[in-house]
């Protein structure tokens, strides 16, 4: 099957069988794809928390408006962005920059130092244009950074045949306090709970309702 029968395959799923489980090698899948999602920068200035504890997931159904997905769904991925950018977090990637590009080829010890110092020349660029950014924006931008992760995370969903449903409406101070993320600097900012569909769930036996291509697109 096509990627394309996968997406019109899946939809927004409205009720989950909680007797099914996705398996442990599945969601090694899905977090690899999930590492793999470009970022802005490439910072991958979020953390996502993996809720698969049923207490856990029954008082995060309460802060969710009561919505079975959360409660019933195998696995819960709760993504979350920084509330502030610290300097640490663009060293970490620098870091991890310099380490990987170490690892790139052979090059003489002169073209090595050269890459090393583009490298640190990028996160002094990153540093400043962050820096000239006020705190709605940041947060606002790093939000973003999920909302691409996530989308990645329901195409993969999709292709593997595992049920998603993307989630905005559920209390976010709720969340935060549950998961302990209050003093973290991290804050709750969109959910995709997955699993799988429940044989009741009428949804999946509706044809999918998407603009046409002379509505959605313009070709200039």
């Amino acid at each position: 099957m096509s990627l394309i029968d996968s997406l019109n395959w899946r939809y927004a799923t409205k009720k989950f069988d909680s007797t099914k489980k996705v398996s442990d090698a599945d969601i090694a899948i899905l977090k690899e794809a999930v590492r793999l999602t470009p970022s802005s920068y490439g910072f991958q200035l979020y953390k996502v928390i993996v809720v698969t504890d049923q207490k856990i997931k029954d008082k995060l159904y309460k802060k969710s408006y009561y919505q079975s997905q959360i409660r019933d769904c195998s696995h819960l991925f709760v993504f979350c962005s920084y509330k502030e950018i610290e300097g640490k977090h663009i060293d970490e990637f620098i870091n991890l920059m310099e380490e990987a590009r170490k690892q790139d080829d052979e090059r003489g010890y002169l073209d090595k130092l050269k890459s090393k110092a583009k490298i640190v020349a990028y996160g002094t660029i990153a540093k400043t244009d962050l820096g000239n950014r006020n705190k709605d924006e940041l947060l606002n931008w790093m939000q973003k950074q999920c909302y691409l992760a996530i989308s990645q995370l329901m195409v993969t969903c999709a292709d593997m045949k595992i049920d998603s449903c993307p989630f905005e409406g559920f209390s976010t101070e709720g969340y935060d306090r549950i998961l302990d993320l209050e003093d973290r600097n991290l804050t709750s900012t969109v959910l995709l709970p997955i699993g799988y569909r429940a044989e009741n769930d009428r949804h999946q036996y509706r044809n999918k309702v998407r603009k046409p291509n002379n509505l959605l697109f313009e070709d200039k």
